[in-house]
């Protein structure tokens, strides 16, 4: 589905562009869904590609020669330049930026915000500006025996006077 306001293929926003130059009208898979106000740019070197199953939200933008896999969700204003490649389940929050010539893996997570201005891992959580990877919760503690059976016994006695009130 393509939202009627949406413009696909319009002039790249490149430099070296000029009326009449030839370029390639983007590739959108028909699965794909493409919200009001979308503009995907024709591409100058090779056709800008939108994947399948793809999501692109209000007023999200799909730069020249881009590469958007497929089963990504672009959430509203985000912004992914020219000659950029998104991987196959790339989600990305509102206001997202991605640079030219980076490269997120597949399955990357990027936080509403996010300034992406380096190559995201696949699978890894980027938020912030300039966005950085975001750490995983580190491990709880090992509990050992003694304050398992402590909490047991806590957690029965709160529960005893609970029912009883």
């Amino acid at each position: 589905m393509i939202h009627p306001t949406a413009v696909i293929g319009g002039p790249p926003e490149h430099r070296d562009w000029y009326q009449g130059m030839e370029t390639f009208h983007p590739e959108i898979d028909v699965s794909a869904r493409i919200n009001a106000f979308v503009t995907v740019d024709a591409g100058i070197h090779a056709p800008t590609r939108v994947g399948a199953r793809t999501f692109c939200m209000t007023k999200t933008h799909v730069g020249h020669d881009a590469q958007v896999g497929a089963d990504c969700e672009l959430a509203p204003g985000t912004v992914i330049a020219g000659h950029a490649v998104l991987g196959d389940g790339v989600r990305c929050g509102i206001g997202v930026l991605v640079r030219p010539f980076i490269t997120i893996g597949d399955g990357a997570r990027l936080g509403a915000g996010a300034v992406v201005v380096k190559d995201v891992p696949a699978g890894e959580v980027w938020v912030g500006n300039p966005a950085r990877r975001l750490e995983p919760p580190s491990a709880p503690p090992e509990w050992s025996q003694e304050e398992w059976d402590g909490w047991n016994e806590w957690y029965e006695t709160a529960r005893a006077r609970a029912v009883t009130a």
